[in-house]
């Protein structure tokens, strides 16, 4: 994958690794959340980590890291489709709303645009016809 096509993932990592291990320190922080409240929270936001640092060391190595990143964007996407309905449904204030709201929609455009960005790439790869 070319320099350009990656840049959306590596946005797309940099942006998950800041608001999940954000996430991870505000649940151990929690005194509210249970054990395994906390437990549960933690593993989610780890998923998270390991597909941002998944990403990065994918791309160090120069390996294809299209279906990494399409994996990526899925969990993402459906990630937070879920944590939207129940965020929107629970009781929480505005401001809570507003800003899990906010964090949805950059998450899961930046998704989006790494998903396409590196399937594009693997398709302009695989379409071209090979030297002889």
């Amino acid at each position: 994958m070319a320099s350009r096509p990656i840049r959306p993932a590596l946005v797309l990592a940099a942006w998950t690794f800041l608001v999940w291990t954000t996430r991870i320190r505000n649940i151990w922080t929690d005194d509210a959340l249970t054990t395994g409240g906390q437990v549960w929270r933690t593993a989610l936001a780890g998923i998270f980590t390991v597909f941002a640092v998944g990403v990065v060391v994918l791309w160090r190595r120069r390996s294809d890291v299209a279906n990494w990143v399409r994996a990526f964007a899925v969990w993402t996407i459906g990630v937070w489709a879920i944590r939207a309905v129940q965020i929107g449904l629970a009781d929480h204030g505005v401001a809570f709303k507003l800003v899990h709201t906010v964090l949805a929609v950059v998450s899961v455009g930046l998704a989006l645009w790494a998903d396409r960005a590196a399937h594009e790439t693997a398709t302009e790869r695989t379409s071209r016809p090979t030297p002889v």
